[in-house]
Formats: structure tokens, C-alpha cells, sequence
């Protein structure tokens, strides 16, 4: 089976989730259609179903009262009540919450780990803070894209949420992920139904990344549920079904997700994809100029580019393309290990060389056995390795 080439998927957890390709908006001027009050087309011969229960990712636990009780509720004042949960749960604090990007919690399991990403931490905090009497909201932040890249040419597009909290004296964004977020980046408050749809999407990306597509369809379908209006859910049932060969499902997913935004990129990226799958080359043409415009804002899109580029022999196109990545994404190893392996082949040793101390630098400790081998050797070996998946 083919997978979607370019896909993205899309989640919200450590900061922000989807897969998919993302890339800019879209005419301003298109108005936003609702999704079609259709159920989903069932998954085909992908295993038994699975049930997914309701939860309340709001619920607020016996510990959590406890902790409320101790360190906020005896002060009156909402300002002084804010101050000092906020102060309670951050790193340094009480409780000392730790953020981390690869967990998905309700607020009660954030509680209880002390960790989590931005889902987690803001059902956490939405949580508390009304148990306080605080008057405490959701908000997603539209952010630049930030790539991760995945097996199986898939790449992940992360999004962010965090909370808004309203006192008598003015309103306060609380956010422990470290994301620096600028007055002039777009947010918007939302309702629990959408924080508590990007849960359950969270948690279907976690099980289409380990192919566990009947997990994955169950916990989309019940974000749909949730709130037909957030469109994640609906990107990432696109790439369920291509993932199961249900190239006209897939289709009917991702238009009901440009229903919701027709400017949504990754949406139209991945729509493309399932067109040329298709052989429907007429509506692909139609989505390319835009679509090709937004991949290039993916790093790892430039990756496989670069790596076409290089089986032609094209090596000064291969090298820009690796150099336009690295300025979009220069924490990845694999990003500068490609560049050195170019660079090698291209007889530009020296900085072949120089771009290989990176690549090891960068690399994570799974990783250190491999880069402690000759460059000269890693080249031929993964050559060889180019030619059995690309062949001349």
C-alpha cells in the first residue's frame, strides 16, 4: 500500500498537533461553510472496531480539591487567588508541573503526572482555576508551522492552545510551554466542546503514528462528535482512510474540512495527494499552485525534494534545497546528516565534514553509535540504500 505522500497530521499536544502539510492562509474573502451532518463511512477490513467512552477531561479529583483547599481557596481576592495558583503549579512551584510535548492528559491525569503539553496543562489549569471561581477559558493560537517529522513520509503539524483567565483588573494568559507567542499572533478564545475535541484528536494522532488505525478512527470519529466544527479531527480522518486505501472517503474527510476553512492548507495538501492517487489530475491542477506554494514551508518536504534532486545528480539544487530546510528547522540531525552526505558527493569534503560534526551533535543518544562511523562509509552505505528505494 501507498501511503499519502506529504501528508500532515494535526494534534495539539506538548504545543500544537496535525497531520498534514500547512502552510498560509488562504482568500480571506471565502466564507467558512459547517460540516455536513453526515456520520463518517466506516473503516474497511481494518480490524474489530473500538469503543470509546465519554471522559471528562474537566473532572476535577480529590487531590485536586485537597491542593485547592491548601494553597488557594482560603483568600478571598481574585487576583491573589490567580496569583497563587499559578505560582503553585508552575515548575517552581507545589506542584511543580513539568511541560512535556509527548502527553495528552485530562486534568485530573495532569495532576497526578505533574506533566504533560499544552492540552494537558490547559485542561489542568481551566480545571483549577474555575474550581477557584476564576472565570477561565480556552484559547488557540495561530502560530508560524512548526514541522516534526514521522515515518512513512508523514510529517506532524503542531498547533497551540493555552488559557485565558479574567479577573476584576484585567485579563492574564497563562502558558508554561515556552512558546514565545507576539501581540500580533492571531488567537481566539474557543469552547470546551472544540479543547475537548483536540484531546480526543491528540490521541488518535498518537495511534495512527503507531498504525493502530481502528484506535485512531475510534477516537477521531468521537472528536467529530465532540465538536463538528473543529477541523483537525477531519484532516486526520483523511489520512486514516488513505492510510486504508479508502482513497473516495478520504476525499469526502478532507472536503468537509475545507468546509470549515477553506483557506486550511494542510487540508488541500493532503486532498491534492488522495486527487493524484486518484488520477483525478484535473482537481489536483486546481489545488497545486497553492498546495506546492504552503510545502515548501515544510522542511521535510525540502528533504524529499533534496533527496530527488540527489539520485539526478543534481547536486547545487540539492544543496540549496537542504540549506532552505535547515533555515526553517536547524535542531534536526537528519536535516544536516542529508547536507553532509550531499555536500560529500559533491566532492565538497571539507564542509561535508563540517555539516557531519553537526548532524552528531544534534544527534539523539540512539543515534551517537551510528555518527561515530567515517562519513565516506555512512555516504556509501546510505547510497546504497537510495538506489534499492529509488533505482535509475
Amino acid at each position: 500500500m501507498k501511503l499519502l505522500s506529504n501528508k500532515v497530521m494535526n494534534p495539539v499536544a506538548a504545543s500544537r498537533l496535525m497531520l498534514l502539510f500547512a502552510g498560509m492562509l488562504v482568500l480571506g474573502a471565502c466564507v467558512s461553510l459547517p460540516p455536513q451532518d453526515v456520520t463518517p463511512p466506516p473503516l474497511i477490513n481494518a480490524g474489530p472496531a473500538v469503543q470509546v467512552d465519554d471522559v471528562d477531561v474537566l473532572a476535577v479529583s480529590p487531590a485536586m480539591e485537597a491542593f485547592l483547599d491548601r494553597y488557594v481557596l482560603k483568600y478571598k481576592n481574585s487576583q491573589t487567588r490567580l496569583e497563587l495558583l499559578t505560582m503553585a503549579i508552575t515548575r517552581s512551584g507545589v506542584l511543580g508541573f513539568d511541560y512535556d510535548e509527548r502527553y495528552t492528559m485530562t486534568a485530573s491525569e495532569a495532576f497526578e503526572a505533574r506533566t504533560g503539553n499544552c492540552v494537558a496543562f490547559s485542561n489542568l489549569m481551566v480545571t483549577l482555576a474555575r474550581r477557584a471561581g476564576l472565570e477561565a477559558s480556552y484559547q488557540v493560537v495561530f502560530l508560524s508551522p512548526e514541522w516534526s517529522d514521522y515515518q512513512d513520509d508523514t510529517s506532524l503539524l503542531y498547533k497551540h492552545i493555552n488559557v485565558v483567565v479574567e479577573t476584576r483588573q484585567k485579563s492574564w494568559l497563562v502558558d508554561v510551554s515556552g512558546i514565545k507567542i507576539t501581540q500580533s499572533d492571531r488567537r481566539r478564545l474557543v469552547e470546551d466542546s472544540y479543547a475537548k475535541a483536540l484531546y480526543l484528536n491528540n490521541i488518535a494522532v498518537e495511534a495512527l503514528l503507531e498504525n493502530d488505525l481502528q484506535r485512531a478512527f475510534a477516537y477521531v470519529n468521537k472528536a467529530i462528535e465532540t465538536d463538528r466544527n473543529v477541523i483537525d479531527p477531519w484532516v486526520n480522518l483523511g489520512v486514516i482512510y488513505g492510510r486504508n486505501e479508502q482513497l473516495e472517503d478520504a476525499a469526502f474527510a478532507l472536503r468537509q474540512a475545507l468546509r470549515i476553512d477553506p483557506g486550511d492548507l494542510s487540508s488541500a495538501s493532503n486532498l491534492y495527494e488522495v486527487y493524484i492517487e486518484q488520477q483525478n489530475f484535473e482537481a489536483a491542477a486546481a489545488l497545486e499552485p497553492r498546495v506546492e506554494r504552503y510545502r515548501r514551508k515544510n522542511p521535510y518536504y525540502l528533504l524529499r525534494l533534496s533527496n530527488e534532486a540527489l539520485v539526478q545528480q543534481q547536486y547545487a539544487d540539492s544543496i540549496s534545497l537542504l540549506q532552505k530546510a535547515i533555515k526553517k528547522k536547524d535542531d534536526d540531525h537528519k536535516l544536516y546528516f542529508a547536507l553532509a552526505k550531499t555536500q560529500y558527493l559533491s566532492g565538497e569534503v571539507v564542509k561535508a565534514q563540517s555539516s557531519f560534526l553537526r548532524a552528531k551533535e544534534l544527534a539523539p543518544k540512539d543515534m551517537i553509535a551510528y555518527y561515530d562511523r567515517p562519513l565516506d562509509e555512512l555516504v556509501s552505505e546510505a547510497q546504497v540504500t537510495d538506489e534499492r528505494v529509488n533505482p535509475r
